[in-house]
C-alpha cells in the first residue's frame, strides 16, 4: 500500500501501489476538474508532486517547462510508493480546499480472481467434463474382444472407472476414431460424480492438453462468458454483450410471456444460445482454441432464463403458486442446442432452488466463499432481479426482487454496460457542480454504467441539487437545465463525449435508479425481519452485480440501497454468477457444492409478504423515508449543507 496525500488540506487516501493519482483523488473526495474521463485530452487534472514520485505518460496538455516543474497530469499517473501532491487553485472547481482531512480508503474495488477464488477452499477434483486420453490394446486373433471392451478396459486399467455410459453416435464413431492415431484415443467424459460417468465423445489421438470450457452468465439483460483452460486450470479471457433476447422483452415477466407458446418459446431459446455461441466465436478466435476443443459449457442463470436456454417453458413460474419445471436440469449435448463444439461437448447448467431464486444466485454464494464461513453474510447481486441471501455455512435463506435493468445501464437515458467508455466513478464540486469522473479504460465517455450512476445521483443529492424524492432543487447553474421530458444534469459536455452528444441524467432516469433501489433495500428488510436479525449484526456483505470495476460503497449506502454499515464489512465481486460458473466448470466437487448450496437455500416468497410493499414505499426516498436509520449519511448531508451555506 501507498499513501498518497493531497495539500492544500493534510487529506490522505491509502492505495494500492500503482493505482491512478485521479482515483485516488476520487476516493480522497478531493474535488478536481476532470471532464476527459481520464485520457488526458482535457488536460484540467493538474497537480504538482512535492515529495515521492508518481510514473506518468507525456500530456501535449503539459508544457516541457511544467514537467521539469513537477507537474503532471493525474489521470495519466501512477502512484509508485508514498507520495505528496498539491492540487494547485486552477484544477479545483471552487477554487477551495477539499472539505474536512484525515485518512481515507479507496473505494471497494473489484477482487482480482486471484483474490476472489482465494475465498474458496482449494479443491483439487477434476473438471466435470474432462478429457482423458487412453492407450488401448490393437485387437488381433489371440484378443478379439469389441472395441468397446478395449475402451471400458483402459478407463478401468487408467483411471479406475469401473463402468461408463456410451451413446449411440459416439458408438458409431468409436472404430474409425481408434484406429485413426494408433489405438490411442482422447474420450471426452461426463462425470457427474452423483451419476454413471459416459463417454459423451472420442477424439483419435492424445489431445488431453487441449481441453476447454466456457462458463457462462445467461443475464437477463448481459450475458457473459469465460474461456477456460481446464489443463492448465487458468481463465484465458472474458468477454460480454447484450442479449438477443431483450428484442422480445426487457424484463423476465415479459419473457415468460413471450416464451409461453411453443414458437416463442424456441426463438427465445435460438436467440440466447445464438448469443452465447457470438461470444465463444469471439474469445475462441482471440485465443486460438478450436470449438472441437470445447469440452464443456457450464451455465448460470436465474431460473427463468435457464429454462428458455434449454428450451423448457417457463409459463407456470409467472402465476401463483410460481412452480417451475424443474430445479436441477440434465446434461444436454451443447452442440445439439446450437452452441459451438466438438464431439461430446456437454451443456451443464447450475440448479435452480426457486422459482425467482436461480442458478446465477447459487454459484454467486459459492463464489463468495459463503458455504465455508461462519460469518453472518448478506449476499446481494444487483441485476434486472435483485437476489438476497443471508446465512453462513450452516443456514441460508433468500428472496428475489424485480430491480430493473438500471444497474446494467439499460432503461437510463445515456447508460451503457461496463464496457470500455463507460463512465464508471463521479463526484461533484458541492458548490458549483462541475464533475470529475473516470471512464473504464480512461476512455472518453460515451456513457454511464451502474456504479457510474450510483455515484453521480448520490453525489447531486449531497450536494443539494437533488430532493430526497430525486427531483432536481437547484437550477441555477449550467449543469442543470430544464427540456420538454422534465430537468436533467449534463454530466458531460459534447465536446468532451466519445459520442459528439451531451451525456446526461434526467429525473426519469434517477426515478428507475430510485424504484430499484428501493426493491432492493425493502426485499433486504423483509430478509431481515423473516429471520429476526438485525442490520448490526451481519459481519459481511457480498456486493455482486454487472458494475464497472470500482463500486464506492459509501455512495451505495448514501443511494440507501444498503443497510449502513462499517465499509470495511463490504466486499464487492463483480459478477459472482461468472466467477461461480467458472469454479464449477473446473472442478466436480464445486459443481457438487452448487447443488449443497441449492438445497440449503430457504426461499422467502416477497410477493406473499405483507410487510415488503410497505417497506419498499418506505425506500422511495435518498436514502428513506427514516433518514435517521443512515446517521453517517444524514452527518455527510449536513456537513454538505454547511459547506454550501458558509460557500
Amino acid at each position: 500500500m501507498a499513501t498518497v496525500t493531497f495539500e492544500p488540506g493534510g487529506t490522505t487516501v491509502d492505495v494500492h501501489e500503482g493505482e491512478n493519482l485521479l482515483r485516488a483523488a476520487i476516493a480522497a473526495d478531493v474535488q478536481i476538474t476532470a471532464s476527459c474521463g481520464g485520457d488526458g485530452t482535457c488536460g484540467k487534472c493538474r497537480m504538482l508532486v512535492e515529495h515521492g514520485s508518481v510514473e506518468s505518460r507525456p500530456s501535449s496538455r503539459l508544457t516541457d517547462e511544467d514537467a521539469e516543474k513537477g507537474y503532471v497530469l493525474a489521470c495519466l499517473s501512477a502512484v509508485r510508493g508514498d507520495v505528496r501532491v498539491t492540487v494547485p487553485a486552477e484544477s479545483r472547481p471552487s477554487h477551495a480546499p477539499a472539505p474536512g482531512s484525515g485518512n481515507r480508503r479507496v473505494p471497494n474495488a473489484l477482487l482480482s480472481a486471484e483474490e476472489h477464488v482465494a475465498r474458496v477452499p482449494h479443491d483439487p477434483s477434476e473438471p466435470p467434463v474432462t478429457a482423458r486420453v487412453l492407450s488401448l490394446t490393437a485387437p488381433d486373433l489371440a484378443n478379439n474382444c469389441s472395441d468397446l471392451a478395449r475402451v471400458r478396459h483402459a478407463l478401468r486399467r487408467e483411471y479406475g472407472i469401473n463402468d461408463a455410459a456410451i451413446s449411440l453416435e459416439t458408438l458409431r464413431a468409436l472404430p474409425d476414431v481408434a484406429r485413426a492415431k494408433g489405438w490411442t484415443v482422447t474420450a471426452i467424459m461426463a462425470e457427474p460424480g452423483d451419476a454413471t460417468p459416459a463417454i459423451c465423445g472420442l477424439r483419435p489421438g492424445d489431445t488431453s492438453d487441449r481441453q476447454f470450457a466456457i462458463a457462462v452468465d445467461v443475464g437477463t439483460t448481459t450475458i457473459e462468458a469465460a474461456l477456460i483452460d481446464l489443463f492448465a486450470s487458468e481463465t484465458m479471457g472474458q468477454s460480454a454483450e447484450y442479449s438477443d433476447q431483450i428484442a422480445l422483452g426487457e424484463d423476465v415477466i415479459t419473457r415468460v410471456i413471450a416464451g409461453s407458446t411453443a414458437e416463442g418459446l424456441e426463438d427465445l431459446r435460438r436467440r440466447a444460445v445464438t448469443t452465447i455461441g457470438r461470444i465463444t466465436e469471439r474469445l475462441c478466435a482471440e485465443h486460438g482454441v478450436s470449438h472441437d476443443e470445447i469440452t464443456s459449457y457450464v451455465a448460470a442463470g436465474n431460473t427463468v432464463m435457464t429454462h428458455l436456454l434449454l428450451g423448457i417453458s417457463p409459463a407456470n413460474i409467472r402465476t401463483a403458486p410460481y412452480v417451475p419445471v424443474a430445479a436441477t436440469f440434465p446434461w444436454t449435448n451443447a452442440v445439439e442446442s446450437g452452441l459451438p463444439g466438438g464431439p461430446g461437448t456437454q451443456l451443464v447448467t447450475l440448479p435452480c432452488p426457486a422459482s425467482w431464486l436461480g442458478g446465477d444466485i447459487v454459484a454467486g454464494v459459492l463464489a463468495a466463499g459463503i458455504p465455508w464461513s461462519d460469518k453472518l453474510t448478506l449476499f446481494v447481486d444487483i441485476g434486472t432481479n435483485g437476489e438476497i441471501v443471508l446465512g453462513s455455512k450452516d443456514w441460508l435463506a433468500a428472496c428475489s426482487c424485480s430491480a430493473g435493468p438500471a444497474f446494467e445501464g439499460r432503461g437510463i437515458t445515456h447508460g451503457m454496460r461496463a464496457a470500455e467508455g463507460a463512465v464508471e466513478l463521479v463526484r461533484v464540486d458541492t458548490e458549483t457542480l462541475e464533475p470529475m469522473l473516470l471512464t473504464i479504460g480512461s476512455a472518453k465517455p460515451l456513457g454511464i454504467c451502474g456504479s457510474g450512476l450510483v455515484d453521480c445521483i448520490s453525489e447531486l443529492f449531497l450536494c443539494g441539487a437533488l430532493n430526497r424524492d430525486g427531483t432536481f432543487q437547484r437550477h441555477d447553474g449550467s449543469r442543470i437545465r430544464e427540456r420538454e421530458r422534465g430537468a436533467e444534469y449534463v454530466l458531460v459536455w459534447a465536446e468532451e463525449s466519445g459520442t459528439g452528444s451531451d451525456i446526461v441524467i434526467n429525473e426519469t432516469d434517477i426515478e428507475n435508479l430510485m424504484r430499484a433501489k428501493a426493491a432492493i433495500h425493502a426485499g433486504i428488510d423483509v430478509l431481515l425481519e423473516t429471520v429476526d436479525v438485525e442490520p448490526d449484526a451481519i459481519e459481511e456483505v457480498v456486493v455482486a452485480g454487472g458494475f464497472g470495476h470500482y463500486l464506492d460503497i459509501e455512495r451505495v449506502m448514501t443511494l440507501g440501497m444498503l443497510p449502513e454499515l462499517p465499509a470495511e464489512r463490504f466486499q464487492f465481486i463483480g459478477n459472482g454468477s461468472l466467477f461461480g460458473a467458472r469454479l464449477a466448470a473446473k472442478s466436480r466437487g464445486l459443481l457438487a457444492r452448487a447443488q449443497r448450496v441449492a438445497d440449503m437455500m430457504t426461499y422467502v416468497e416477497l410477493s406473499v409478504n405483507a410487510s415488503f410493499m410497505d417497506m419498499y414505499v418506505s425506500s422511495l426516498f435518498l436514502p428513506h423515508t427514516d433518514l435517521h436509520r443512515f446517521p453517517r449519511t444524514e452527518a455527510l448531508y449536513s456537513q454538505r449543507a454547511t459547506i454550501r451555506t458558509v460557500g
